[in-house]
């Protein structure tokens, strides 16, 4: 047998060929044989496909990256606390937003970004990892609040079921619970009292980590904040009051007044009976001691010694009766000047007759009862 490992020349895959060197002179060389030429052909062809085949994997690399064509359907994603960059990759992924997590995790690594905060994302199907990381780098979008309306004139037994049906987070037992702890203090209110009145009406917006108790505080926050930049105490000083007791004030005014232009009418008729010893005869606190006694509120009781029974006892009752807006709260600061110390309902639309003479007061009266008004 032919031993074609030992017995070949390798000169044999060499052909012999002449040609001019620099010189002039004639010279020779071996040329590629045949058989060499086409190992030579097959090693250019194999270094061509593994250099077309690197392109295209490369190409397939970066369309992964940066995938053809614009960004898809929007998407919202949560980012959970501790998630690592890797594993936002994974969450991007189930999520179609872009289509390696393994890609997205070397990329990432090269890149050094991340790591990125927790929370709610806009992000987009198809997307580049570079406007992944812009996405991320711009933090998550503000928590989503709601809207929270409390209205002027609610006692703190309406208002309580009012805010616990407003977020589906929150319970009547626990405003209840946060309203009686006694920790919810307002700085002109005495330590003893209620949360009556103390909560000023407005629209609030409610961020998703506010509990009833946070909620609550904010809005007494609130409260005492107005009161303080209408100088309660200088005010109530000049009146001869406490600050608490214009508030109680303030509360009745948001109960007889439904014109903004007569509170501070309303507010003089009180002021000037409060200092003549008059009692100040406001059917509205009746009706709340109805209330805070478990009865109807039309089921007045006039013969009462209740404080809250101001047709028979003088003076100030002991708490408000019904929280007051900004209105009501800078009448009950600033009563307007007059002799008055009685006030009739005119129309149906809330205006009233004043006047400090008994016999006008009870022809006005007589009127008011013959229109209907309810003037009894």
């Amino acid at each position: 047998m032919t031993d074609w490992t030992t017995d070949r020349d390798p000169a044999d895959d060499w052909e012999l060929e002449e040609q001019w060197d620099e010189d002039g002179h004639w010279e020779d060389y071996r040329a590629p044989s045949r058989t060499g030429r086409k190992v030579l052909l097959v090693l250019l062809v194999l270094i061509g496909l593994l250099a077309g085949g690197a392109w295209i994997a490369w190409g397939q690399v970066q369309d992964r990256i940066d995938p053809p064509g614009p960004p898809g359907e929007a998407v919202e994603i949560e980012i959970p606390n501790g998630s690592t960059t890797k594993a936002i990759g994974a969450i991007l992924v189930d999520n179609d937003v872009i289509t390696s997590s393994t890609l997205w995790d070397y990329w990432t690594r090269l890149r050094g970004v991340g790591p990125f905060q927790a929370g709610f994302y806009d992000f987009a199907t198809n997307m580049s990892f570079d406007e992944a990381v812009d996405v991320l780098d711009a933090g998550p979008r503000p928590p989503e609040v709601q809207r929270v309306t409390i209205p002027e004139g609610l006692t703190l037994a309406e208002i309580l079921p009012r805010l616990a049906d407003s977020v589906d987070r929150w319970t009547l037992e626990g405003f209840q619970a946060a309203a009686d702890s006694g920790e919810i203090r307002s700085n002109y209110a005495p330590e003893a009292t209620t949360l009556e009145g103390l909560l000023f009406p407005d629209t609030y917006e409610v961020g998703a980590d506010v509990d009833e108790r946070a909620f609550l505080q904010r809005l007494v926050a609130e409260m005492d904040a107005r009161l303080a930049a209408l100088d309660i105490e200088g005010r109530a000083a000049a009146l001869g009051r406490t600050p608490y007791e214009l508030v109680v004030l303030a509360s009745l005014i948001e109960e007889e007044s439904r014109v903004p232009e007569e509170r501070p009418k309303v507010s003089r008729v009180m002021h000037n009976r409060l200092e003549q010893g008059i009692p100040l005869g406001i059917d509205a606190t009746s009706r709340y001691e109805a209330e805070i006694s478990g009865r109807s509120r039309e089921q007045l009781d006039f013969d009462s010694d209740s404080p809250y029974n101001t047709r028979r006892v003088a003076g100030i009752p002991p708490t408000p009766i019904a929280a007051s807006g900004q209105a009501s709260i800078e009448a009950a600061l600033n009563p307007a000047d007059g002799p008055w110390i009685y006030y009739v309902l005119q129309d149906e639309q809330g205006n009233h007759f004043f006047t400090d003479s008994f016999s006008e007061f009870n022809r006005a009266k007589a009127e008011c009862a013959r229109k209907g008004l309810g003037c009894g």
